[in-house]
């Protein structure tokens, strides 16, 4: 999820208002943990959700957990 923040620092200095960098600073954070990450290390699935590495695994199931419910039995 992008998020658009105001991080003003009460600098001291005649305010810029929205010229100033801090105004409006983007942050990207994971739809499932809320955790904050960098844009390339979040990850976007088909329904458009932006997941982080650890979430999006936790979304699937490795081959061998699938072999051990018997879901490749011959």
């Amino acid at each position: 999820m992008r998020k658009v923040e105001d991080e003003c620092v009460s600098c001291g200095l005649p305010c810029l208002g929205n010229n100033c960098p801090n105004a409006k600073v983007i942050r990207y954070y994971c739809d499932e943990c809320k955790s904050e990450f960098e844009a390339d290390e979040l990850y976007v699935n088909d329904d458009e959700e932006e997941l982080c590495e650890n979430c999006l695994k936790d979304r699937f199931k490795t081959v061998a957990q699938l072999e051990s419910e018997g879901a490749y039995d011959d």
